[in-house]
């Protein structure tokens, strides 16, 4: 790979610019931006992040923690099939949220009476919160889409830039933040910009009987909610206007655009940046076999995308939550790491050397 053959500035300065190509394609074409590195980089990325994961046993202190968290992957995509019947609301909020509290104890310690006080606290908070929307919000909406795609790829950024203490990781920071801002708040004029109905078909709409289709269109209508961005109030007109006007808000609006370009830039650059650090990762190094498998299930999933959208997204949902849920592990550790990097700034501490954490 050529990204083995630089060093940790080069790396940074291609991510600037990899920022940068990722910021143009979203701005320009948000929706087709999103569906086409989900359905093409997407399938790849869950793969070969797993398969890193798992030859650094999840960064738990536990070897088979990760069975855990991989069974939460097993029963949420259980729910999403709708193969289970009878569940009560909440309870993907629910165990989402167990599962990041499970994730930071098995990083904290091995010891079995903790761990159990722990996690049983922690079923006692996720029952008592999952009834506020927020909380329903944040760990059944953002936690396993733009959290983990924008806020912990910005927390890799962060740990890489107080590791490496040098201009190139600073300003990568600097840039990643100012694109963000300038997607969600530059609205120009997009009267000219259309969605073909494969797009809409494929990311999701409203139904003529008010119900979303399954996609991504409920992401949008989350921040549409949690932001108070706008009241369709009652309807005052027949039911297929109507409906017709909320797709079009969703679609067309120029501040549903901009948030659409900040969600098409978020997944684009999460792929980019996760490819772009070979050197520093090295997820690359595995078995032989194990990377012709990899490969054969990343063609045989675009191929599924491209051939129907909507099964590629049943196909290939396990992989997608799994490996979020995988990474919970590796986000605390993230944190942890940017405090003890952050206190060192106040020491007289040399920076850490970049380790293979930075992803």
């Amino acid at each position: 790979m050529i990204t083995d053959k630089m060093t940790i500035q080069q790396i940074n300065y291609l991510n600037i610019g990899l920022m940068i190509v990722a910021a143009f394609f979203a701005f320009r074409w948000p929706f087709e931006t999103f569906l086409f590195a989900y359905a093409f980089f997407g399938p790849l990325h869950y793969l070969t992040e797993i398969s890193w994961l798992h030859d650094k046993n999840y960064y738990t202190k536990g070897k088979y923690d990760y069975i855990f968290l991989l069974a939460v992957g097993v029963f949420i995509t259980l729910l999403n099939l709708r193969l289970l019947k009878n569940v009560p609301d909440g309870t993907v909020t629910f165990v989402t949220f167990l599962s990041f509290m499970c994730a930071l104890v098995f990083v904290l310690t091995n010891s079995i009476p903790k761990r159990i006080g722990f996690i049983f606290a922690s079923i006692i908070v996720s029952v008592f919160m999952t009834k506020y929307p927020l909380f329903e919000s944040i760990f059944g909406a953002f936690l396993p889409t733009l959290i983990h795609v924008f806020v912990f790829t910005g927390l890799f950024i962060l740990v890489g830039a107080l590791k490496g203490r040098d201009l190139s990781g600073i300003l990568s920071l600097i840039v990643f933040v100012a694109i963000s801002i300038g997607l969600l708040y530059i609205t120009p004029d997009r009267s000219a910009y259309h969605t073909a109905d494969y797009v809409r078909s494929s990311y999701g709409y409203v139904t003529p009987t008010g119900n979303f289709t399954e996609g991504f269109i409920s992401l949008n209508e989350t921040i549409r909610n949690v932001f108070n961005l706008h009241d369709f109030g009652r309807p005052n007109i027949d039911q297929e206007t109507f409906i017709k006007s909320v797709n079009d808000y969703f679609y067309k609006n120029p501040t549903m655009l901009a948030i659409m370009a900040f969600i098409g830039f978020a997944y684009m650059y999460h792929y980019f940046n996760w490819f772009s650090k070979t050197s520093v990762i090295q997820w690359h190094n595995m078995p032989r076999s194990r990377f012709v498998g990899i490969i054969i299930i990343w063609i045989l999933s675009v191929a599924l995308y491209a051939y129907d959208y909507a099964v590629g997204l049943k196909w290939l949902f396990f992989l997608s939550f799994s490996h979020v849920i995988l990474e919970f592990p590796l986000n605390h550790l993230t944190f942890i790491t940017i405090g003890k990097e952050a206190r060192s700034l106040f020491t007289s501490a040399k920076p850490s050397k970049p380790n293979k954490q930075a992803v």
